[in-house]
């Protein structure tokens, strides 16, 4: 199955190239018929010069029998032929004729009084002229190799420029798709990957759920019994609907663009909350007192809780903030986080190997990057198994604005 963006780069190529052969096709078929007119050009020109020629000497004009001697014609001399028929006598000329055209061409040079013809690798102008001095034919003949040459060269063009316009087409297409398609057909793959995860963990809930009431219905059972059915089923309703809001909540922050919700949030006075937890430590650099974001105060705090959450749950030790002049670093010295799945652990439903005796449903740490990618915040993993792991919450373009600037304004 090919991927979204080679999909595109067929359709664009293939309606580009055909666009691009019926333009060629057009310019191939004037420019033959332009060589061809040319030719003809020529001849009614050799021809009436044949003929006026013939007529002056008929006439007996001294001077332009002068003027013809001492006339150079270069260019036609070499590849033209001139033959001049008598069509008074009628059937020397209809055989002279009939070896350079058939017999309807003859009837409409008589009826018409010219005619164009080709002649093996020839063509051909034949132009009947009634006179009173008699009517006679002249007919010019001129080999078609320069024609021929000029179609190879127009044919080395089109076929050079045609080359030249698919790379172009190709190369642009992939370029384009490289920035925007690659991105979409991405993006759809983990659409799909997040749909399969998460009707796995609505599924899990709802079958341990489906099971308790089949085995609580299967018989009589005492009160304790019903009551310990009752509480477990509780459990995994609270599990789902756990999950349902943060996927809930996830959808809320991709769809969180529009900058309305947002309101001015000094960071010192946002982290403070989490220090209610006496293992949670905050730690303000100089000159940070008064940093802040526009942000949404309640999709922020879903986001920087979810990481101080996870510092708690998977270490037994203090757990440090750190406000800079650019970012925000939460560290804790827990468990920590194995090599390997550290560039997958922003994933929706992902939980890395040493988590798995741990509740929890992968959701927490896709959600806090989503919310902070919204006000230009890039997040940062660093992490060494049974170590701690560090994350860092950079701002992705300058520091942290001031209150006092942003009151001034």
């Amino acid at each position: 199955m090919l991927k979204i963006a080679h999909k595109i780069i067929f359709i664009y190529s293939a309606i580009t190239l055909c666009a691009m052969g019926m333009a060629f096709a057009v310019l191939w078929y004037w420019m033959s018929d332009y060589a061809d007119n040319l030719y003809y050009s020529f001849l009614e020109e050799r021809a009436e010069l044949i003929a006026q020629k013939n007529l002056e000497r008929c006439s007996g004009n001294r001077v332009y029998d002068i003027y013809m001697e001492h006339r150079t014609d270069t260019v036609a001399k070499p590849v033209s032929t001139q033959i001049v028929l008598d069509a008074d006598k009628t059937q020397a000329t209809r055989r002279a004729l009939l070896r350079f055209m058939s017999p309807g061409q003859i009837e409409r040079l008589r009826d018409k009084g010219e005619l164009k013809f080709k002649h093996g690798d020839n063509l051909g102008l034949a132009v009947y002229y009634p006179k009173p001095e008699g009517n006679f034919i002249v007919i010019v003949m001129l080999n078609r190799h320069l024609g021929e040459y000029l179609h190879r060269q127009m044919g080395y063009w089109l076929i050079g420029v045609t080359s030249l316009c698919i790379l172009i087409v190709v190369l642009v297409s992939r370029l384009y798709t490289q920035r925007h398609i690659d991105t979409l057909h991405e993006a759809y793959q983990r659409e799909r990957q997040f749909i399969h995860h998460a009707s796995h963990e609505l599924n899990n809930p709802l079958t341990a759920i489906q099971g308790e009431c089949e085995i609580a219905l299967m018989k009589k059972r005492d009160a304790a019994d019903y009551e310990d059915s009752l509480n477990r089923i509780e459990q995994e309703a609270q599990r789902m609907s756990q999950t349902i809001k943060q996927l809930l909540y996830l959808s809320m922050a991709m769809n969180e663009s529009d900058g309305e919700s947002r309101e001015l949030i000094i960071w010192k006075d946002f982290l403070n909350r989490f220090t209610d937890n006496e293992r949670v430590h905050l730690n303000v650099s100089q000159g940070c007192d008064s940093c802040c974001i526009m942000a949404n105060p309640y999709l922020l705090k879903m986001a920087v809780s979810n990481i101080v959450r996870n510092a708690l749950k998977y270490s037994s030790d203090d757990v440090d903030i750190t406000l800079n002049e650019k970012s925000v670093v939460i560290s804790d010295k827990g468990i920590g986080i194995p090599r390997q799945d550290i560039p997958y652990i922003t994933q929706p439903f992902y939980r890395a190997a040493n988590t798995r005796s741990f509740q929890g449903n992968g959701i927490g740490m896709s959600l806090a990057v989503n919310i902070l990618k919204l006000y230009g915040i890039v997040v940062k993993i660093e992490s060494e198994e049974n170590a701690g792991t560090t994350i860092i919450m950079r701002l992705a373009h300058g520091n942290f604005a001031s209150a006092t600037d942003n009151g001034s304004k």
